[in-house]
């Protein structure tokens, strides 16, 4: 197995190995030790995706066009969702004020944003070219 050994490889592993060894000196050093696993374990993850990405060529990651006009139509499509969720939230606040607080549902606006762009641009992807 031949692994690509360029400068985009290389600073990659490196951040990977920085964060095990950065998770490893604040497990050591300091008490609560789940904010030094969770730098080791991120940065084991980054260091499996690494390995996966050397071994691919270069050209293997870049997008076609179509790709790139599925992901921009996904997150047009899925910002006027996030603008939509927004619009009903502040109707309800007009005819019930104060039954809702920003804080609470910030998190499920992101969410929906984050899912509705996923879900779309898999769905866009499937579909094709069919207009």
């Amino acid at each position: 197995m031949k692994f690509r050994k360029d400068g985009d490889i290389l600073r990659f592993f490196g951040m990977s190995l920085g964060m095990i060894l950065l998770g490893l000196i604040i497990s050591l050093f300091i008490s609560p030790i789940f904010f030094g696993a969770g730098l080791i374990i991120g940065g084991l993850v980054l260091l499996v995706t690494g390995l996966y990405v050397s071994t691919k060529p270069k050209e293997y990651f870049i997008q076609d066009e179509r790709v790139t006009k599925n992901t921009d139509k996904a997150g047009h499509h899925a910002f006027w969702m996030v603008l939509l969720v927004i619009t009903i939230l502040n109707m309800v606040e007009i005819y019930h004020p104060s039954s809702i607080n920003y804080l609470d549902t910030s998190t499920v606006i992101i969410l929906i944003g984050i899912y509705s762009f996923l879900i779309l641009r898999w769905y866009y992807n499937k579909k094709g070219d069919a207009e």
